[in-house]
Parts: structure tokens; sequence; C-alpha cells
């Protein structure tokens, strides 16, 4: 398997060059000699040379744009020579982007780091099991973080919690009142340190106001009178199940059965009125709190993504917080600052700022392991109603099971990744905390905090705020013992990345950076097929074909090819119009239409009946659609996709395509699919 993906990305990197002499003809002879190095590396490194070596480059690049200089370390990274500071391997387009001292360019060939970004990043994401080592590694830095945050101020651990008690606590409770502890040694040490507790306190004060004044706009959660609202508004329930594993390891069609309703989720999502519909005849659930589920999700090859699967009756409550959260903060600021649904307009800021470099792109490390109780209390202090919710919808316990060994681990942060209500509360801190180091230094008003609606935006742990804002952000994540990855936050050159785009001086340069490269099976097809057109889209057609060649060749003539215009056919995309004409066609004379035969993904499934209460719980929490009967009777008792050839309609705005020949394209020229 490793090998096979070792050839498939070299296929693809092959690919790549070749685009790049389209466009750089002067570069052959050295090119020529990147790819026999490759090759060779590709024998003595294996997998590693595109999941970590190559992505190591990317990281010199990403920080040499931000320093304006490059500095050499690490594989692969060996200089021309003692003259000649960029690194050997794609030195004719490293010294379109750095001169010969590793200094920035004036004139950045914008063309050249976007295809370096690309050559260094394609083995990336490629989905690959973790060594054992560093699933270890992970796994301790994770019980490191957990001990090394505070112990919350309210009673997180109990049944019940006590929002009263929380009073005039608030965020600059983490700065200690007099330095003279500190700082004993002479007056002037003294007088600074005083200074410096005195800034921090100022900047938590700030982050409180803010967060007071949008705790209290969020309004008064009370899960009965919301669920309420969302049927009157055809959206279900509220509650519904998430669509990903749970703590006790339920099939899809079981977790309405609810086998656990602890008493602290009962306190404030009452099983009679939350759990089960009038009238059913299902026995009351265990009052037992399930430990939620440790898993480690591939991510990279350098690390595993750490998540956790929740007990069913507690994600079925966290639902209607994420959605009491998307309807509030909608309603309070318009898709400005925040959607917990759409990242699509901090990629527009990403390109904005790129070229005047008034706003700074921040990203943070294991943001989610890193936010304590002890923050969030003090965040949603002036709202008691959505505080005691998130108090009893979160687990307290995680189950740890590796590497032979079972453990338990009783929770400090707020809620690990996996939690429905982690993404929207974590969007919240960091939103108080941009808007807070945005506006330090003035009165804050709602009037003010308005104002910045086109500076500041957050989703999740990609931040973007105003880059003068940028040095104070990073300060107060220090005092929340929340961390900055420096190394992937943009602040001085003209890069900038923020949910998936990339840019540099306007120009969109984000690289394309598949999970599957191998054809194994009827989804992996599909993957590829995907990541041609990805390749595609960029203007990388010679890398595209490459990559489609990876298919078996019966499978590649029956794909549709397909224009950007043709809405609900899958296939290839082209730039000059749809294609058929090398796909087999018949008159269905059932159906009164032309068809042709084309390649297509299908699942076939093993359905029984179901009935009972659950089933009609599962009806009442689907959302309405008038166009598709909400159908819950039946469940999918396996599953599985196949691929095959069908016949399905004939696109009546295909036509041939006029073969081109020559030289390369624009990207947003007329191509074809050949």
């Amino acid at each position: 398997m490793l090998k096979s993906q070792v050839a498939a990305l070299l296929h693809i990197v092959q690919g790549i060059c070749k685009d790049v002499l389209a466009a750089y003809p002067a570069i052959e002879g050295s090119l020529s000699k990147d790819i026999d190095r490759l090759t060779l590396y590709c024998q003595t490194r294996g997998l590693g040379l595109f999941t970590l070596d190559l992505p190591n480059l990317d990281s010199l690049l990403l920080r040499g744009l931000e320093a304006g200089r490059l500095s050499l370390e690490g594989p692969l990274s060996s200089a021309v020579s003692k003259r000649t500071l960029v690194p050997r391997l794609f030195s004719g387009l490293w010294l379109r982007v750095f001169d010969r001292d590793a200094c920035l360019k004036q004139d950045v060939d914008v063309t050249a780091l976007f295809f370096l970004r690309q050559l260094c990043s394609i083995g990336k994401k490629v989905e690959v099991e973790c060594s054992p080592d560093r699933i270890r590694s992970s796994l301790e830095n994770y019980h490191v973080i957990e001990r090394s945050l505070r112990r919350p101020s309210l009673h997180w651990s109990a049944d019940t919690i006590d929002v009263d008690r929380i009073g005039d606590n608030n965020l600059s409770d983490c700065c200690p009142s007099d330095p003279d502890g500190m700082w004993n040694l002479f007056w002037q040490p003294k007088v600074v340190g005083w200074r410096q507790i005195r800034r921090d306190q100022r900047l938590l004060q700030s982050v409180q106001r803010i967060a007071d004044w949008l705790a209290e706009s969020l309004g008064v959660f009370d899960p009965i009178q919301f669920s309420a609202w969302c049927e009157e508004h055809n959206l279900g329930i509220g509650f519904k199940h998430g669509p990903g594993a749970v703590a006790e390891k339920l099939k899809n069609w079981e977790k309405s059965q609810f086998p656990n309703w602890p008493a602290k989720l009962d306190k404030t999502f009452p099983y009679g009125l939350c759990g089960k519909t009038i009238g059913a005849d299902t026995d009351r659930p265990l009052n037992h709190e399930v430990a939620s589920r440790l898993y480690f999700v591939p991510k990279t090859a350098k690390s595993p993504r750490i998540i956790a699967a929740e007990p069913t009756s507690h994600m079925w409550c966290q639902q209607l917080l994420l959605r009491f959260f998307e309807h509030r903060l909608k309603a309070l600021f318009g898709g400005s600052f925040i959607d917990l649904r759409d990242q699509s307009k901090s990629a527009d800021l990403v390109y904005q700022a790129s070229k005047d470099r008034s706003l700074a792109t921040v990203d943070l490390s294991d943001a989610s392991d890193r936010l304590s109780c002890w923050t969030v209390e003090r965040i949603f202090r002036m709202n008691p109603s959505v505080l005691t919710a998130l108090h009893a919808a979160r687990t307290r316990c995680l189950r740890i099971e590796q590497f032979g060994v079972t453990d338990f681990l009783s929770l400090r942060k707020f809620a690990s990744q996996g939690t429905a209500v982690t993404f929207p509360v974590q969007s919240i801190v960091f939103l108080c905390l941009a808007l807070a180091a945005s506006l330090h230094g003035g009165p804050i008003s709602e009037h003010r905090i308005r104002k910045l609606r086109t500076q500041v935006r957050v989703y999740g742990d990609d931040i973007i705020l105003p880059a003068r804002g940028y040095a104070r952000l990073i300060r107060i994540m220090e005092l929340l013992e929340l961390k900055v990855n420096t190394a992937k936050s943009y602040v001085n050159g003209h890069f900038r990345e923020s949910c998936g785009a990339d840019g540099y001086l306007g120009y969109d340069v984000t690289p394309c950076k598949p999970k599957v490269v191998v054809a194994n099976g009827p989804a992996s097809c599909q993957a590829i097929v995907d990541t041609s057109n990805n390749l595609f889209n960029k203007g990388l057609w010679h890398a595209s074909r490459q990559c489609l060649a990876l298919l078996p060749a019966r499978l590649r003539r029956g794909i549709r090819i397909v224009g950007f215009n043709d809405a609900g056919f899958a296939g290839l995309t082209s730039f000059s119009g749809s294609d058929e004409s090398h796909l087999a066609k018949r008159w269905n004379s059932r159906l009164h239409r032309n068809e042709v035969r084309v390649w297509s993904l299908s699942v076939r499934t093993q359905e029984r009946d179901r009935q009972g209460f659950p089933a009609l719980l599962d009806f009442i929490a689907s959302k309405h659609n008038h166009e598709h009967a909400r159908i819950v009777s039946m469940y999918r008792e396996s599953q599985k996709t196949r691929s095959g050839f069908l016949w399905e309609p004939l696109n009546t705005d295909a036509r041939l395509h006029v073969r081109h020949e020559g030289g390369r394209p624009r990207p947003h020229g007329n191509h074809e699919r050949s």
C-alpha cells in the first residue's frame, strides 16, 4: 500500500513539473534533475518524503514570506552553494521568489510561489496511520496540557452548578494583585513588573466587558421553549443525533433508545420532555453518565487528530445548544464576525489582507484542549441559563483505551473535539478575545464593536483581526493558557492563511492537498476524480491528467465531461462545456429519453423495518422538507458502496470539444479535457 501511494504521488508530481515547464521553459535542465532527485528520494525515504520532508520545505517557504528572509533547516533544505542560499531542490522556482542571498524579492513571481507550494504540499494530507511513537507522543502532550489548566471556580464536577457563585469573578483574576512577591530585588524591576500587570489587567477587563455584553445579548436559553420555536419554524424539534460515533457504540437507528440519561443532564433537559414522545411506553433510562471515548483520527503523518465520542443523550442535547448558538449569533450579527456554517467570508478577508496587510490571520495550537472551564465560566457569567445548560450537557470524564491500557481522565478543559458545543463555544470565546485586542485603548461600546464587522472574523480557531491587535491577542492568549501557533499566524508579510484559503498579494495560492491517491475501492476512485478536477480548476492540467491516469482505463472511458454550468451532472470538469461523444448511448423507450452509459457510485443497503416510539422520535426530530418525505421507519442494517456503469439521462448541452495544442493556456481561459 505504501509503495503504491509513493508511486502515485510521484506520478502526480511529474505532472506538476510538466505544468511548471509549460510556464518556465528556461528551467528545464534544473527541473529534470529535480525529478531525478525525487525518484531517488522515493527509494530511500519512502512515503515520508511526501508526508514529512516536502511539507517541511513548505513551512520554510511560508516562514520566509513572513520574515522576508529564508532560513534553511530540516530535511531537503541543503543550499545550492555557498553563494546561492536557496534549497537545491526546485531551485529554479525558489530563485523566482527569493534572491541568491535568500532575501525575499520585491517582485515575487506569484505563479512560481504557487508551483512551489503545490509541489511541497501534494502529500501533506494523505491519510496514513501515524506511527505508535507519534501517537504516544500526542497522548502524552494531551495529558500535559490537561494538567496545566487552571481549576475552575465553580464545581463543574458536581451534578449541579451554582452560577450565582461566579459573582464578581472575572478574567483578570489570573493576574497577581501585588507584584512585590515577584519583584523583590530593586525598585525599578518592581515598577516594570507592576506596569506589565496593570496592562494585562486592562486587557482582560476589556475582554470581560465584551464577553458580558455578548453573553447577555444571546438571551435566555430555555430548552423547551426553544425546541418549540424550532418546530414552529419547520426545523424539527432542535434536538437531534450527531452523524458520528457515540460513547455507547450504538448504531444510528439505536440512538433514540437512550440507554442512559444522567441526573445532571435531567435537571436542565428533563427526559420526559426532551428524550421521548408523549405516550411512549419505554422504560426510563439508567441514571448513569457514560464517559466519553477517546479516538485517534488520521490527520497528517506528523500527528493524529484527537477527538472524543460523546454519550448519546449528551450529544442529543448538545445539538439543541448548537442550534441555539447558530440562531442567536445570526440574529445578533447578521453573518458578520462569525458564522458557524459558512467560512467563505473568511476567505474573502484573506485575499484582501494579503494585498494591504491591514489584517492578520491567527491560528491556535490545541485550541479545544486548552480552553478551560475557568475561562468559559467567566465568558458566560452574565448568562446563567446558557452556563447552566453547558454544564448539564458537558461530559465530565474521558475514557482512554490505548496500548492495551484503559484509563479515565477527569477533565479540566471545557470539552474535547467531537462535542457539538465545542466549536460554537470556542468561536464565541475567541471572538471576544479578538474584539478586545482590536479595541484596546478606548471605551468599549456596541457601536465601536460593530464598526469592526469588516475587520474581525472568527471560525473556530481561525481568527482574523486588525494587524494592530496581533501582539495584544497573543498576550491575552498567554494569560488565558491558550497558545498561538506563530508558525501558522501571519501579520508582517503579504501571505495570509485562514479557513483553508491561502492568499499572497491578492492572489489565490492555495495548493491542492489530496487525502487519497490510490484507487483501491469505489470511494477512493471518486476521490481521485475529485482531486483531478481540483488540479484542473487550478490550471494544473498535466497534473490533472496524471492524476486521472491513476484510475483503471475502463473506468476513465466511462466518465462524462461536464461544463461549469451543467448543474446536476457529475464528471470531469471542463472549461469548454460538456462532451459525451465517447460514451455509449441508447434510447430508453420506457422513460422516453436519450441515455448514456456512465461510471458512477451506488450504495447497496439491506433495509429492515423499524417500529416503536424511538422511530417516532426520530421522525419528529428530523427537519421538515416539503419536497421529500421524511422516512425513518426503515433503517440500513448493512451498507456497501459499489461502483459500476449505469444508464443516465443525456446532457442536452453536451457538445464536441475542439482540441487545442500548443502552450499552456491560462487557468480561466477556455480549455478542454482530452
